[in-house]
This record gives C-alpha cells, structure tokens and sequence, in this order.
C-alpha cells in the first residue's frame, strides 16, 4: 500500500484499540439486547460500554461469514456490484398477519435507521471525499420530510402508544420481540466505529437502501394498497432509498479503486456488511410470522405479565397467604414461577368458579381496593377471559408458542466459548495511561476516539476542568434569565462589535510573517472546524428539535455534500497557497509536526472532548457554539479580511464565517434558537428556578472558549516575539503542553 493510502483516514488497516481490561469486562459482560440499544441511545452516559458494542459487532459478523458462505461472489468486478449484492423481494405474506402488530416490531429498526452513517463526517475524516459523500447521502435520509415521521404518525393513527425512543420505558415494551432490538443495536453500534467498519458499513447501506419493511415481507402489495396512509409512508421510503443506491454503488467502486491492492480482502468485507442486513432483516421477519401464527395463549399472555409485575410487588403482601406462603414469598422467587401460582390462584378462595366474573380477585383492582391502578384496563380484560377460560389451569404444550414468550437471552459472550469468535488478531491492545498525556498527544488520541474509545473518560475530566475554572473567573451578564433580555445582550454585543470595525487605511500593524505564523499555529483548530458539534445527532432521540439545528450548523461547516465549501479543507488549500505543509491531522505526524507550539491544541483538544459528551454537557454545549458562531461576526474578522487581502493572502476562510455566521438567519441566530428552545423545555419540564441554573450553566459554557483560549492567546505572542528576536529554529520546539 502506498504512503497516500496509508495516511487515509479510512484505511481499511484500522482497528479499534482497547486496554486487555476493557476487552475482558467487555467478554465477561451479560447483557441482552435490550439492555445494548438502551446503553447505546445514551452512549455519552456510558462509554464503558463501547468495547462490549465493539465485540458484539464481531461477533455477528463472524455468524454471518458462517451463515451465507454461498451468497459471497469472487472475484470483484465493479460493474457487478447492483447484481451481486442486491436484496431479493420476499416471496407475498398471509393477508392474516395484524397490521399493528407489524408496526410495533418495526419501531427500534425503523426509528433508528441510518444512524450508523451519522460519524461518517468526523474532525478525522471531513475532508475526505468520500466522507462528504456518505454525509450527503444521510442528510438527504434525514431530512424534515423523512419518512420516519410518516411511520410515527402511522403509529399514532393505529393507536399505538410508544413512549420516547431514549427511554428505558421504550426498550422495556415486551410486545416487542428481542430479535427487534438486536437489529437495532446492531445499527447503533456500526455509529461508534464508522471507520473500523467501513467496508462492512458500505455493504450494510447498501442492503438498507434496497430493503423492504417487515410490512411488505408480511403483507401483498394489493392488501397494503387498502391504507393510503401506510402507502404514503412505504412509497416515501422505497423512493428515498432507492435514490441513495447508485451513490452508494459509486462510493464502493471508489472505495476498492483506491485501496485495489486489498480488494480481495474488502470486498468479503462488504458481503458481510451487505449479509448482515439481511439476515437481521430475515430474523425479524420469521419471528414475527411465527407470533402471529401462534398467539400466545390467554394463561400464557396472563403468565408473562405476572413475570413483569413481580418484582414491583414484592414487599406489599407478607402477611398474604396463598398455598401455603406469603405472597411476597412468591413474588421474591427468581425467576417468578408464574405457571404454578396461577396453578394455586385457580383453586384458591379468590376464585369464584362457580360465577368468576363476581371472583373476590377482581374486587381487589376496583377503586377502593388495595390493588387499585396495578392493572391497566387491558391488562384486567385479560385476567377476565383467563378466569372464564375453561381449560386455563392446564399449561400449554404448544412448543411454537412457548418460543414466543420473549425469555431474555444474555448475549453469549462467554470467555471460554467465544475465543473463536471474537479473534484477537481483530483487536489491537491499548493499555495507555491516558490521564497522563499533554495536549498535544490528547490531541492525537481524541481526533481518533473511534480507534481509541477508552480515551473519552480523560477527555471528560478535561471538560470538566476547564467548566470550573470557566464557572470561578465569570459572572452572569444579567440575571434573571428572559428570551427578551437574552436577545438584547447577544444584540447589543454584535453592534458594540459591528460599530468597532474601522476599514483598513493603512498597512496592517503586523506584517505578514507574523500572520503566516499565526495562520500555521491555528491548523490544528481551524482543521477540525465544526468538531464540537460532530456528535450532536446522539440528542436526536431526546432533544430532536435542539439536535437538527445544531446538525444545520455542523452541515454547514462540513460543506452540505460539497467538499469546496467545507471549511477545514478550505482552510487546507489556504495551507497549501502558503506553502505551509502539514500532514493528515489523524495521524501521528501532525501532532509531531516541529512548527506547532504546544498552545496550538489547547482549543481544539477541549472542543474535540465536549463533542463526545453531547448530552451530558448540553447547556454548556449550547453556550460554546453561541461564543464560536457571534466570534465570527464584527470587527475582528472584518478587520482581518482586509488585512489579509493586503498581505495578499486567501481571507476565505474568514469570510465565510462572517456570511455565514450572520445574526439574522445564520449561525448566531440557529444558535440563539438552540438556547431558547433548550431553556423552554427546561422550564416546563422542571420550572423557573431549574431553568435558571441552566443559564447558569449555558453561560459558563459561552464563557469557556475565553478561558480555554486564553493561555494560547500569550503564547502565540510570546513565541512568536521569542521567534523574531533568537530566531529559534523549528526543531527547538519543545513538545509539551
């Protein structure tokens, strides 16, 4: 491979780094799938976590190079790629199938498709062209037309009544099978690795643009033609989709063009990708089919809510006897043994077998009576027909229905059955001491988090730090905290701003040197430019209003599908007009590189930490983007797009934020409407005086850039000043923070 490849920010080479701790918690760790796609929703919560999402990808991928060995083509040949990895159309279901039954199943895979595309677009690889073009293509997936709000609509229109996707409330909904959620966070935990898995990624798009829900697996077109609604929302997807694949094709080719010497390996590696889709897709389906074909019975549907309600009733019936112990006695059992205390239930004094509708058990869920409110509505019509129920004492033997009562299976991460899956070769070992690194190495580790999970928990005590030090040295500007008030100070400091401005009449006090110094010492920021927001879309499923504007800005600063109007590679080309060579900011070289004064990596090293904490330092996320976007506006970058021009050096970079950034429709005023929307949902949420102390706290995050900035501000003129007297050579520099 030559230099240029390996230097890309998506060599296929890459593999996630974990520390031999890390990787055996994470084999050692029993969790079910469930328990995965709640974690993963709140994966800035639980960063610990990663290394088990890590292995559970290749476990999966393991299964599927086991599974679909036939269905994998050689040799590659790129005008092959439609016809060989192409998802053939399910055979036409039973007309029988319960429509809302197919809703429900669908809601974790629906309503967390193309995520794992969301990372594609990070400070690493921004400026890579096939990055720009894979974030095109998730952008127009999510767009405010998306076709996952016609699905939430279908869901409300069929009555079905889904808490919030980020809730624990969501994941716990035993109407919907396993295998659903495992679909789900397999989704998920493609997002944390989007280069590890790249080529598996690709192919993984690919199966999803050509898919069909488990609605067309289950139903004939003619039935489903009956429901405007449903088509409305079936059409949009299949029309959207479809639209994606020949850009997806496209960067395939481009992808195994590049790297052609390792085609032999990628191209398995994105069949795997592409078989994975399909064999989730599959699993969902037959499971499914199979519940609907064989309902649960009525003591068996009875049974499984017991199981639920147990653990919430220990402690309410000691004194309770039933067959010979107390109640809470029954419902401390692990696992609950619902079938024998419906058993004894049946034959005890609360039943009425001559008259079960008067039974002495239904009284007790009446108003007044001591279990009033334990039982939904639906939930005692089911203990009604099951008192009714004639044979209901005999437990079933259908095995097909016993299969569907939803048992949890902990993923199998056994350490002594799966050696052979989770390979070691796949796995690079890590025990870095990350607490101990300058900034400048954090530097390195936090542009590559993906590869190097473990970093995170050193860059949230980073952030941290810096807060505190933020929150000691600055007060509230106004207090109490008003929309109006708010928007009279941001006002007020963009015309004290604009008014300042005077245009440039004579030679610029420094001379051009001294901004080609200047320009060098600001690489490692202005590269990553748009980094604090790179991980805003994990507020999608809590925050999805805050979460799309935030998006908005960080599209914008990642070019919006155009890789000329993204603003680290026209920073890049500004580099390179001046002769200023520095090497790929994700590699190793670029931290090492002699003209960076240690100062340099102070900004970004804290704007690439908070980014990967989105949601717990939301506020002062919201703050620091509002001081980023107004700090592009008046006199300082005026007055530096003259000057520039007079040096006769590139101000595009600067101009473009003074346009964009701008307070009446740009990124001040998207900033400002991220504030105000956060603050109201705070307010009704949690009142006046909770939404005061996250003023407080949005304030400390504006204030923050000032304080993190503030040592590199005295050093670049410091050094620079050091510089012009001793005429100190590059290789001097002393490579600590």
């Amino acid at each position: 491979m030559n230099q240029l490849n390996e230097l890309n920010p998506f060599n296929p080479s890459l593999q996630a780094a974990f520390s031999s701790r890390a990787c055996k918690s994470a084999l050692n760790y029993q969790q079910d799938s469930r328990q995965l796609f709640y974690t993963l929703i709140h994966i800035s919560e639980h960063c610990a976590a990663l290394p088990l999402a890590y292995h559970y990808l290749r476990q999966h991928l393991t299964e599927v190079n086991k599974q679909y060995p036939i269905n994998f083509s050689e040799p590659y040949h790129p005008d092959a790629i439609g016809v060989t990895l192409s998802m053939p159309l399910p055979d036409p279901g039973l007309v029988e199938l319960n429509l809302n039954a197919c809703l429900l199943q669908s809601s974790p895979v629906i309503l967390t498709e193309a995520c794992w595309l969301q990372a594609i677009s990070q400070a690493a690889s921004s400026q890579s062209q096939m990055a720009v073009k894979l974030m095109a293509v998730y952008s127009r997936l999510t767009n405010r037309e998306s076709y996952k709000v016609l699905y939430q609509s279908l869901l409300l229109t069929a009555g079905i009544e889904m808490p919030a996707l980020h809730t624990w409330a969501f994941a716990r909904q035993e109407q919907i099978s396993d295998c659903s959620f495992e679909f789900a966070s397999i989704q998920l935990a493609l997002t944390h690795f989007p280069r590890v898995f790249f080529p598996e990624i690709l192919g993984f798009t690919l199966a999803y643009c050509q898919s069909r829900t488990l609605l067309e697996h289950c139903f004939p077109a003619q039935k489903l033609q009956t429901q405007s609604s449903l088509m409305h929302f079936l059409t949009g997807r299949q029309k959207l989709l479809s639209a994606q694949i020949p850009f997806i094709i496209e960067a395939v080719r481009d992808y195994l063009q590049i790297f052609a010497e390792r085609t032999e390996s990628l191209w398995p590696r994105m069949q795997t990708g592409f078989w994975l889709y399909k064999q989730q897709t599959e699993r969902c389906y037959r499971h499914l089919k199979q519940q609907l074909e064989n309902p649960l019975s009525t003591r068996q549907a009875l049974a499984k809510l017991l199981q639920y309600k147990a653990s919430s009733a220990f402690g309410h019936h000691a004194k309770i006897q039933l067959a010979g112990k107390s109640l809470d006695d029954w419902f401390s059992q692990s696992p609950f043994d619902s079938e024998n205390f419906l058993t004894v239930l049946k034959q005890s004094p609360y039943i009425n077998t001559q008259n079960p509708a008067d039974s002495p058990l239904l009284k007790l869920f009446d108003f007044n009576g001591p279990m009033f409110g334990v039982l939904t509505e639906s939930e005692k019509e089911l203990l009604k027909i099951w008192l009714g129920s004639e044979n209901s004492e005999i437990p079933s033997q259908d095995k097909s229905a016993a299969v569907m009562m939803e048992v949890k299976n902990p993923l199998p991460f056994d350490e002594k059955k799966c050696s052979p899956i989770i390979n070691c070769s796949h796995i690079d070992y890590a025990n870095i001491n990350y607490s101990r690194l300058n900034t400048r190495e954090l530097y390195y580790y936090l542009v590559n988090a993906d590869l190097y999970p473990e970093v995170l928990a050193t860059a949230r005590r980073r952030v941290q730090r810096v807060l505190q030090v933020a929150k000691l040295l600055n007060r509230l500007p106004f207090k109490p905290y008003s929309h109006q008030v708010f928007e009279e100070y941001i006002d007020a400091i963009y015309q004290r701003e604009i008014k300042a401005y005077q245009p440039l009449e004579a030679s610029p006090k420094l001379s051009r040197k001294a901004y080609l110094w200047g320009i060098e010492q600001f690489a490692p920021t202005i590269l990553t430019d748009g980094c604090w927001l790179q991980h805003v879309n994990q507020l999608g499923y809590s925050h999805p209003a805050i979460a799309a504007i935030l998006f908005r800005i960080y599209e914008d600063e990642t070019g919006n599908g155009r890789l000329e109007q993204n603003h680290p590679y026209i920073y890049q080309r500004l580099l390179n007009s001046l002769n200023i060579s520095v090497p790929p900011i994700h590699s190793r070289q670029f931290i090492e590189y002699p003209g960076f004064i240690a100062g340099a990596f102070d900004i970004p090293v804290y704007l690439l930490a908070i980014s990967k904490f989105p949601a717990a330092f939301l506020p002062e996320l919201l703050g620091l983007n509002m001081a980023i976007e107004l700090s592009g506006l008046g006199r300082v970058y005026m007055q530096l797009v003259d000057e520039l021009k007079f040096w006769g050096i590139d101000p595009a970079i600067v101009s473009i934020h003074i346009s964009i950034d701008n307070i009446a429709s740009g990124h001040t005023a998207l900033a400002k409407k991220a504030v105000q929307l956060y603050l109201d949902d705070i307010s009704a949420s949690h009142g006046e005086s909770e939404m005061q102390r996250h003023w407080q706290r949005i304030h400390t995050g504006y204030c923050s850039l000032q304080t993190v900035g503030r040592n590199f501000k005295w050093t670049l003129i410091y050094r620079y000043l050091l510089k012009q007297m001793t005429g100190w050579p590059k290789s001097s520099l002393k490579m600590t923070s």
